[in-house]
């Protein structure tokens, strides 16, 4: 596959805002052919960068769309998607933050975003999985999971900012207020603002109800700060260890969403070779087109949160010992084949044969 990367005088490329699938291209400022690819499993005989969009396959627009709008350059996405007009082809970018904003749509660019909420964008958002490192082989120093036998009762893990501090309640009601409030100011006729979802509270609460339920062992590490307020690299390592403890020390692991409408708790647990307890918040899951969600995880969704335990202790007592073996493997899987951005580099050649074959 080619790929054409725009560049342009107005645009300096910073790889903290480039999109994470060029990161394999990226070298000295530039984004081009050069060995890293290789760290990647990119081959430049499969994949390549080319200098003219005539020559490419596809078009990747470099920085995050939050970058051409926040600095007025949204008319260079007119620019790319003429571009793609005159030669057939579909260009991919990237929205970032944790706030699902929408942007204005092109007819062949499609955005890939990890926010947002599916039932108020179109197909033209698509989800990415996050771009995660392997903490298996990085803190315990192995390849591949050991697979757990089916308990008698289903054991629930849990670490992370969950707690019923006003303080906190507050604070995150304010932050999504300051975000509608820009958002009003920049279009007060418009329907774009962020549902209020006071994400610590609403995890503490289901995190008691799931205490007190019968039938569930559980072992919640509750934080009243981010990352357990962590401040340096000795902090840091101690409570990414704890995190990832707790994970391997059950079997199901609870996953809702933060401060923006998705859970990186997810990928990590499947990294991991466990059980999402994903709470679907009218989340815009990577490759739902591919990926049958609901074979990986306990689905709960946000309407249903009443019954959560209930569902958990169904779906335990559904699963037999052998397909409860089986997740665990396929759900590592999962992560290692499909939830990679590599993965969705190589992926791009497919959607845009069917953008062709259309």
């Amino acid at each position: 596959m080619n790929i054409f990367v725009p560049e342009e005088k107005e645009v300096t490329l910073d790889k903290s805002s480039l999109f994470v699938i060029l990161r394999a291209f990226f070298i000295d400022g530039k984004v081009k052919n050069n060995n890293n690819q290789y760290n990647w499993g990119l081959k430049t005989s499969n994949i390549r960068i080319v200098q003219e969009p005539s020559m490419a396959d596809t078009i990747i627009i470099p920085l995050h769309i939050n970058y051409y709008k926040n600095n007025n350059l949204m008319s260079l996405l007119e620019k790319y998607n003429s571009l793609c007009k005159k030669f057939n082809l579909l260009a991919f970018g990237f929205i970032s933050g944790d706030f699902g904003r929408r942007f204005t749509e092109y007819s062949n660019i499609i955005y890939f975003r990890m926010s947002g909420f599916r039932r108020l964008l179109s197909d033209k958002n698509q989800g990415f999985p996050a771009s995660l490192s392997d903490q298996l082989k990085i803190l315990y120093k192995k390849e591949n999971i050991r697979i757990n036998k089916k308990p008698k009762v289903p054991r629930i893990s849990f670490c992370g900012h969950a707690t019923k501090n006003s303080f906190v309640f507050l604070y995150q009601t304010f932050k999504i207020f300051v975000e509608n409030f820009k958002r009003f100011n920049g279009d007060p006729w418009g329907d774009n603002y962020e549902p209020f979802f006071q994400s610590a509270y609403h995890r503490y609460t289901i995190l008691k109800k799931i205490e007190k339920s019968d039938g569930i062992k559980t072992n919640f590490i509750f934080r009243k700060n981010y990352r357990a307020g962590a401040k340096n690299d000795v902090q840091m390592k101690k409570t990414t260890l704890e995190y990832y403890d707790n994970i391997l020390g059950s079997d199901y692991n609870l996953c809702l969403r933060g401060t923006g409408n998705f859970s990186i708790r997810l990928y990590e647990t499947l990294m991991m070779g466990k059980i999402p307890i994903f709470v679907n918040t009218d989340c815009i899951l990577p490759l739902d087109k591919i990926i049958n969600w609901r074979e990986h995880a306990i689905w709960i969704e946000w309407e249903d949160i009443e019954n959560i335990s209930d569902t958990i202790i169904h779906f335990h007592n559904k699963i037999s010992d052998t397909d409860f073996e089986k997740i665990q493997k396929k759900n590592r899987d999962l992560w290692l084949e499909k939830l990679q951005p590599s993965w969705v580099l190589k992926n791009l050649i497919k959607l845009n044969n069917d953008n062709k074959n259309n």
